[in-house]
């Protein structure tokens, strides 16, 4: 608990730092295209499309779980882009910020929540145009809406914590980071983006096991906001489920963190 304090602390009190680096980060990932940044919004537009003509308008027909298909795949796939950034940067955020940071006072945790600070703007903008999209289907805001702030909390700390881990263990495994890749990308389409779990021809245990996953959790959020007009608190047990794993995760992140950091240079 007490790293996980220090942790916080360090954070805090580098903010200012996080954003400066960050956002050159994000200037120079596409220095060398023509289309520049414009590149971090035509590929998941393109994914995007290619889903909803496959599932959508194939696969479903137009309507799933009572909501149009592209309302319903947006909802989760918006932010399943910012999961995907976050955490693919997550597991080597610190390992190639080492020889920089190594070099000054600043802390090496300032590494793990970057990625968070570099996808943010790709996110904000792809959920405005699904406002957007939202409103030419009609849909008007509600108060159900306002939990989207909810479920962007929960999905950082989520991120903070599989980025703890996961940035200390690529260093420590060599063979982490591709395991990890692979074994992400068989979540996207175990947690419900664009495939609804939530049927009758589902088997019950197979559902509840998915239901348990953060990663399910945190999309069903932001369905229930802008969909199903549901609160976080009407699933009390899948509720406290999460968050009591989250919190375990950043416990053991930050102590793996907090302990090895020192050898970090050495074992890279």
């Amino acid at each position: 608990m007490r790293d996980l304090i220090q942790f916080f602390r360090e954070i805090m009190a580098n903010l200012p730092v996080i954003r400066r680096i960050a956002n050159f980060n994000v200037r120079t990932k596409w220095v060398d295209n023509y289309l520049g940044s414009s590149w971090d919004y035509i590929e998941p537009l393109l994914y995007i499309g290619t889903y909803y003509l496959v599932f959508g308008m194939g696969f479903y027909n137009g309507t799933v779980a009572g909501q149009p298909y592209l309302l319903w795949m947006l909802a989760a796939i918006v932010p399943w882009y910012y999961i995907q950034g976050v955490f693919n940067r997550g597991l080597t955020t610190v390992k190639s910020q080492l020889p920089q940071l190594s070099k000054t006072r600043f802390p090496l945790s300032i590494a793990v929540v970057m990625p968070l600070q570099e996808e943010m703007r790709r996110f904000l903008v792809m959920t405005g145009m699904f406002i957007l999209v939202m409103f030419c289907y009609g849909r008007t805001p509600t108060v159900y809406w306002l939990q989207w702030f909810y479920a962007v909390f929960a999905m950082i700390m989520m991120l903070v914590a599989f980025n703890l881990i996961n940035s200390t263990l690529t260093i420590l495994i060599p063979d982490f980071k591709p395991s990890m890749s692979a074994i992400f990308r068989l979540l996207f389409y175990s947690s419900g983006v664009i495939v609804n779990f939530d049927s009758k021809s589902m088997p019950y245990l197979i559902k509840a096991i998915l239901e348990l996953s953060p990663f399910n959790y945190v999309l069903t959020m932001f369905r229930n906001s802008f969909l199903y007009d549901r609160w976080f608190f009407e699933n009390a047990n899948t509720t406290l489920f999460f968050w009591v794993l989250i919190f375990v995760l950043l416990v053991v992140g930050a102590y793996m963190h907090i302990h090895f950091r020192d050898e970090f240079t050495d074992l890279t």
